[in-house]
């Protein structure tokens, strides 16, 4: 072989040298992209395998926590329907309250009202001393949903017959008109109601709800303890091991027919429709209220019933609110709203 040709096939040779390593780099670096390529693609694919394995943790505590409230939901509505079905059997409470303006009303009748809301088959009668009713408490029975479960009325009490703010509380007595009112609402609108009980509850007392269950259980006329009364810790009906009402621990006027608070009986239903007479009155001597009344329904020692676990429980207490310490120029700021802020509106009326 010449060396022209020599040099020729040697140069061709290395060019198929150098196009072979060109080729070979070009193909590692490919494959070298495509491994990278594929090791983002595996990378991504194990997130989403991660995320996908977390949302389905996540559903499972969720489809679990469905399950517990579908549980419970079961079981309240169970509870529900049972406790509609005993509500039905309940008898009715009709609780009275006579009320009237001052500055501390609005706050007793928020109280009040906020247990009563939680009392199954219970009638509010709240009797105003007034012209009309207010919007105050037509707005509170609004408030606690009780517009349908509550009579709203008003009766003004005789001018002669009223007390001043500086009265002692002996002086005159206080409810007569407005008790009577709601008698006479009671025998208009629930005459035949054959199960219920009827109770004078006034609007600065405080109440027990186990009250009301012992309210349910009277026949005729059933008594209880009640606390912070008549200068007693308790004053209370004393019992006899055979369940009869001996006696009264009450220390003022023991020898009345009844010495017994307002609010430590209540009747039966039937009695006020049966005698259209019974009431208060103002021509009794003072602390008679409920001995009159109890009288008026022909009832006597020995109809009482002992409830609260024979007279050993108090489930009332005659707490009584204390009078707001106001000056006389704000005293009479209250009898008219148009002289009030807002928030002093809001706190009494």
């Amino acid at each position: 072989m010449s060396d022209a040709l020599l040099i020729k096939f040697l140069a061709l040779m290395g060019f198929v040298v150098v196009v072979n390593v060109i080729l070979f780099w070009r193909q590692n670096v490919d494959m070298s992209e495509s491994k990278a390529d594929l090791e983002a693609t595996i990378q991504m694919l194990e997130r989403k395998k991660t995320n996908l394995l977390m949302k389905n943790t996540d559903l499972e505590r969720q489809a679990h926590r469905m399950a517990l409230k579908m549980e419970h939901l079961e079981i309240e509505v169970r509870d529900y329907s049972q406790a509609r079905h005993d509500r039905k059997n309940l008898p009715m409470v009709f609780f009275v309250t006579p009320t009237k303006r001052r500055p501390e009303q609005k706050a007793d009748l928020t109280r009040l009202g906020q247990t009563l809301a939680h009392i199954p088959n219970l009638f509010w009668i709240l009797v105003e001393d007034a012209e009309g009713p207010s919007d105050m408490i037509r707005d509170l029975l609004d408030r606690l949903k009780m517009t349908q479960t509550s009579a709203h009325l008003a009766v003004s009490t005789p001018e002669k017959m009223r007390m001043n703010a500086s009265d002692p509380n002996w002086k005159l007595p206080r409810g007569v008109e407005q008790r009577n009112a709601a008698l006479e609402y009671l025998r208009t609108n629930h005459a035949s109601w054959h199960r219920g009980a009827v109770y004078f509850g006034d609007d600065d007392n405080t109440y027990d709800w186990r009250l009301f269950d012992e309210i349910r259980k009277i026949n005729r006329v059933g008594v209880w303890p009640v606390g912070i009364v008549g200068g007693l810790i308790v004053e209370a009906p004393i019992v006899a091991s055979n369940g009869t009402v001996t006696g009264f621990t009450a220390k003022w006027k023991p020898e009345r027919p009844f010495p017994i608070d307002m609010a430590a009986f209540a009747v039966n239903l039937s009695l006020i429709v049966e005698n259209r007479d019974a009431g208060f009155s103002f021509d009794v001597p003072r602390g008679y209220q409920e001995s009159h009344f109890l009288t008026s329904l022909k009832l006597s020692r020995n109809d009482l019933e002992p409830r609260a676990d024979f007279c050993s429980k108090v489930y009332v207490w005659h707490t009584r609110t204390e009078k707001a310490q106001l000056s006389k120029k704000d005293l009479q700021r209250t009898l008219d709203p148009a002289q009030l802020s807002e928030p002093e509106r809001n706190a009494i009326a």
